[in-house]
């Protein structure tokens, strides 16, 4: 049974992995895949805290681990998913 936060976080990995495919392998090498594993919403203060996993596919080494654009990709996408949202938070992991 699919829950919307699990919903969100498909639509949100779709987004990445389909539509942003290009920019994530020239970064992190062919076969490389992001999975969302956790949105989580703080009413009080607006923010919303994003945990994704970087899934690195061919290319492993140091040179590809710069989480610089996970994270200018996520905050690209957060409009379309979140439009008042005042601030987002992003925690990177990495895997093989």
């Amino acid at each position: 049974m699919s829950t919307p936060k699990n919903k969100l976080k498909n639509m949100m990995e779709k987004y990445l992995n389909v539509v942003k495919k290009n920019e994530i392998e020239i970064m992190y090498g062919e076969g490389t895949h992001i999975k969302i594993h956790s949105v989580s919403f703080s009413n009080t203060n607006n923010i919303i805290v994003i945990e994704a996993i970087i899934v690195l596919g061919k290319e492993i080494n140091e040179g590809v681990m710069d989480r610089t654009l996970i994270d200018y990709l996520i905050q690209d996408l957060i409009p379309y998913f979140f439009s008042d949202v005042k601030s987002t938070n992003v925690l990177v992991r990495w895997d093989v």
